[in-house]
Parts: structure tokens; sequence; C-alpha cells
């Protein structure tokens, strides 16, 4: 069966900073990756990777593109596939095996069941494409629910920001009966209420000498993925922080993540 994660990203490198790396650990539990990349995205197009373009919808800005495209991908992907959309900036840290023949919301209650959550939302392709009513072309197919749902074309980040996850909460919800939902579960850690198995950006600590860790985040016996940093990801103390989590998991961490964060820190400066 073919599996395949969607990501994407706009040109903030402080999101597009994690895709190679994401997607290096998606492919290790045998995901294949589909990045989405909007038009103004300017960085190289890596082997290994997918790449597809993100039509620019007008009046829209391209985050917001950016987010909500991966709930139409099945307009571009293969039908007879099984498609998970998650985020660019969450790194699995353990096998993420679903049952491909359900169609599968995980951990609806990280957000008291409210918006049905984005990541690790999946379908086979033929699921997506009728769940999302699309109809093989991608820019329409978008438009049409932004402009049905308005969130898109709002001023306040409050508004905007929840475009992607209220088209999908809906979509979802209008065949509640189809799904399977799969519960992840909550923990208390310290004052921080966390989806069980993250390691999360929200319990960074600093020490006075500038050193990041995670914090309690990381006092977990079983972690099932972390929640990067979306801030000067790729400064020396971050990228230390990061790879200090990545050898605790996977016990080693490729050469080239050292260099190509170097190169992008000496490129970008965040």
């Amino acid at each position: 069966m073919q599996r395949i994660v969607v990501l994407s990203t706009d040109n903030n490198p402080n999101y597009f900073y994690y895709l190679p790396i994401v997607a290096y650990y998606w492919q290790k539990f045998g995901w294949e990756v589909h990045a989405f990349v909007t038009e103004d995205y300017a960085e190289d197009w890596l082997p290994g990777i997918y790449y597809h373009k993100i039509p620019q919808i007008e009046n829209v800005r391209p985050g917001t593109c950016a987010q909500t495209v991966r709930h139409f991908a099945a307009d571009v992907l293969p039908l007879n596939a099984y498609i998970m959309v998650n985020d660019i900036d969450l790194i699995p840290l353990k096998p993420y095996d679903p049952d491909t023949n359900a169609k599968t919301i995980y951990g609806w209650e990280l957000t008291g069941k409210s918006f049905i959550p984005v990541h690790y939302t999946g379908m086979m392709g033929f699921d997506w494409y009728k769940i999302m009513d699309c109809t093989g072309d991608l820019k329409a197919d978008m438009e049409r629910e932004m402009k049905a749902n308005g969130r898109a074309y709002k001023e306040k980040w409050e508004d905007y920001w929840d475009t992607d996850w209220d088209i999908l909460t809906k979509k979802v919800l209008a065949n509640h009966s189809s799904f399977r939902f799969v519960e992840r579960g909550m923990v208390q850690l310290g004052k921080h209420k966390l989806p069980k198995g993250r390691v999360d950006r929200s319990t960074i600590e600093v020490a006075k000498d500038g050193s990041y860790s995670w914090g309690v985040s990381l006092n977990q016996p079983d972690l099932i993925d972390c929640h990067c940093e979306n801030n000067n990801p790729a400064s020396p103390e971050k990228w230390a922080m990061i790879k200090s989590l990545l050898l605790q998991v996977f016990g080693e961490v490729p050469l080239w993540m050292d260099e190509y964060t170097k190169e992008f820190y000496a490129k970008y400066g965040i």
C-alpha cells in the first residue's frame, strides 16, 4: 500500500527549514513525502520529496493557501493511495501505522472536540476526493470552499488562521458516522496540559548560559512526536536542543542535518 504524508509550506523560513528534517523521519517510517509549496517558495526542490505548487487564491494570504491545500491533495495525488495530512513543524518520533481501510481522525480530544485536528487525519485518496467534494481542479476546489467558509478573507489572525481546521471539520462532521476516531490522550505535566507523548515548544526552557531545553514535556516514557520551535529554529542553540532530542530517540543524527542547519542559519540568520 502506497502511504503518502502531505506537508505544506509558504516562503517563511521559520517553517520550511523543517521540511528536509521532517521528511527524512517520515521516510524512515515508510511514508512517501509530498510537499505542497507556494508560488513564491524559492528553495531547491530536494531529491526524494515529491513537490507540488500551491495555486494562489485571489485575496487570500499565501500562508492560508498553504494550510488549506492539504485537504484537497487528492485532486493531484493517486486516489488508490492512503493519504495523511500533517504539519511541517511536527517531527515524528515513532512509527505511525494507521488502519488504511479506515478514515481516521487521531486525537480529536486535543482540541476539546471543537476543530478536527489537521495532523494525522488520513484516509484513502478516493475517500478524500469524496469527502472534500473534489473535482480534479485544485485551485477551483480550494477557492470554492474558502469562499463558502469565509474565514480565509478575514483580517484578524484568530479568524483566518483556523480556515483549514474549520473547512476540514465541517466536511468530517457532515460524514461523522463513517470516520474512526482514535483517542490519543492528554497529560498534565506541571502547568502544561499536552497531547500524550508530545515534546512541545510551549515547555521550552532557557538556562542562564543561553542553552535551550525541552523542559517537562521531555519527561514522558513514550514519545510520539515533537511540535517544534518556529522562531529562529536553525540557530545553534535551537538546533542543539532539537539534535539532543533526536539523539535521545534515534541514537544518531545524519551528518547532513548539521551541515544543512549551519548553511541555513548562515543564509537566513534564523
